[in-house]
């Protein structure tokens, strides 16, 4: 019977996830700040272009103002949210694995204890270097003996 490994903590800390979930955030804010940007100078030049009729642009233009800001107002909260759970389960996909290995092999190291093997979900992404230390292992634990 295969044991399953399952990962109770989603934001573990480490440095590696930090630094992933970091690069992703940017990767995600950055397009969310220059679109809103990008509306707002829309909204504003088509402002700039028509003022020689002010109060017809004024009464045309501030409802959308207000349309626009109650829109991101709304929209953009529960969508940074999305995007940062989304970030941690992206970042933890990497970093987790990356963790684990990186505990397992502190433990085979300290100890000395060459028949352990390292174990890892079937479709993470570290399965092959996974394979290829519990191979290494297996070939060291020949040795000793």
């Amino acid at each position: 019977m295969r044991t399953r490994f399952l990962r109770t903590k989603y934001l573990t800390g480490s440095h590696i996830q930090m630094k992933y979930l970091g690069l992703l955030m940017l990767s995600m804010v950055v397009p969310l700040v220059f679109v809103g940007g990008c509306l707002y100078y829309l909204i504003f030049s088509i402002m700039a272009e028509q003022i020689g009729i002010p109060e017809y642009i004024a009464h045309n233009m501030f409802p959308v103002i207000s349309k626009v800001n109650m829109i991101l107002l709304v929209g953009v909260p529960p969508l940074l949210a999305l995007l940062i759970f989304w970030g941690i389960i992206l970042s933890h996909r990497f970093a987790g694995p990356v963790e684990r290995l990186e505990r397992e092999l502190k433990k085979v190291t300290e100890h000395e204890h060459y028949s352990h093997r390292i174990k890892v979900r079937r479709h993470d992404d570290m399965k092959p270097i996974v394979d290829t230390i519990n191979g290494l292992l297996g070939k060291l634990e020949e040795r000793k003996r």
